[in-house]
């Protein structure tokens, strides 16, 4: 599939991110928009592919962002190669693994960043982040990875379906 087909999804969900999620927020938390588009892209494509996706949306959404550049890459690089081990232990991947990983992957990639911020010398007060931070995003992330998902899985598809008719 190459791993640029994808790279307009992604810096729409970066623009978004930066644009139009700080105007939705939930105390202030927020859907976190490259995660979950690394994680249902992740879902379906190959370790490098994913890995790519993951940097790039990582450097980008730093770029455009107060945390420090690389941050984010650490965590979705990590969401990959956890991602990667789940689809190789299993033939197929369904409903309630996507909602899992989400779920899951949302509050170990939160919490890893506020570990960063904090070993980065920020104040961070971890019961507030826990409630206002961190609580908001995985809800926010666990209600909106199955349309991120469809939608991904789409664009996927057609880009398979060309690669086919270019073969």
């Amino acid at each position: 599939m190459g791993p640029w087909v994808g790279l307009p999804v992604l810096l729409l969900a970066v623009a978004l991110q930066t644009t139009l999620v700080p105007q939705i927020r939930l105390w202030d938390g927020g859907p976190d928009l490259v995660f979950l588009c690394v994680l249902a892209w992740a879902l379906r494509a190959p370790l490098g592919e994913s890995l790519a996706w993951a940097f790039t949306g990582g450097i980008m959404q730093d770029l455009l962002s107060l945390a420090p550049t690389g941050q984010s890459v650490i965590g979705l690089v990590l969401l990959v190669f956890v991602v990667n081990a789940v689809t190789e232990q299993f033939s197929r991947t369904g409903l309630l693994t996507l909602l899992l990983l989400a779920g899951v992957g949302t509050l170990a990639q939160q919490l890893l960043m506020w570990l960063l911020f904090a070993f980065q010398g920020f104040t961070v007060d971890f019961l507030d982040d826990l409630g206002y931070v961190i609580v908001p995003t995985v809800i926010y992330n666990f209600s909106l990875i199955l349309p991120v998902f469809a939608v991904l899985r789409f664009v996927q598809r057609r880009v398979e379906a060309r690669q086919l008719v270019a073969r």
